[in-house]
């Protein structure tokens, strides 16, 4: 099941570094087609990976549309019940999202604004404001790369906060960046807006200081 989880996925790497290739060309509906075709697809590891937050009584959607609550007594070590709730590792969702960052990190040429192509859900002010768009996406970066390497300590604490981190950075690049639609957040959920209850805790810590969503 693993390995036909990881082919599934360089499969569609393999297609979306086709249309990147197309997209480099210079065709901006193309760069914006994948543009957000990365972005879903982020969105929804992301939203998978809240599994590892989610306290008990929380209610968690499997990979196969089933429902599941997590129990009071809970003694399962959180990476243990994302595998079973979603059949596959927690890391390998981690993985692919630093991966999909990566691959359209320059994907947001002067041509690709609302100005150019009419459907796209960026916000103006990337263009208007670059350094502050490159700053806040080096913050998910960062922070998706610090997930990873959370994970090799296997330190749940460690694990959580860094699922919070990224989902924060996420939350606050669109919050600045990106339109915000009603039928958009009812159907993709809270995974653009990072607004998990788990998540508040530290809140405060990157008011206080922005650069904490790095560490």
């Amino acid at each position: 099941m693993q390995n036909l989880i990881k082919f599934l996925f360089i499969f569609f790497l393999y297609l979306l570094s086709i249309n990147i290739s197309f997209a480099q060309d210079g065709d901006n509906t193309n760069i914006v087609d994948v543009r957000q075709a990365a972005m879903q697809a982020m969105w929804a590891r992301l939203d998978r990976l809240s599994t590892l937050i989610a306290q008990p009584g929380d209610i968690v959607t499997s990979s196969d549309g089933s429902t599941i609550v997590i129990g009071e007594n809970n003694n399962t070590k959180p990476t243990e019940y994302y595998a079973l709730v979603h059949g596959r590792e927690a890391k390998q969702d981690a993985l692919e999202i630093s991966s999909l960052l990566s691959q359209v990190e320059n994907f947001w040429k002067d041509n690709t604004s609302i100005h150019h192509v009419d459907y796209t859900n960026a916000e103006t002010l990337i263009w208007l404001i670059p350094e502050a768009f490159k700053r806040y996406y080096t913050d998910a970066v960062i922070a998706s790369e610090n997930l990873n390497k959370s994970f090799n300590s296997e330190e749940t604490s460690k694990i959580q906060r860094s699922v919070c981190m990224l989902a924060l950075s996420c939350g606050r690049c669109h919050g600045g960046f990106r339109k915000v639609r009603f039928d958009n957040l009812r159907k993709e959920g809270r995974g653009w807006t990072g607004n998990y209850e788990s998540c508040w805790i530290y809140r405060n810590e990157i008011t206080i200081d922005s650069t904490a969503i790095r560490n």
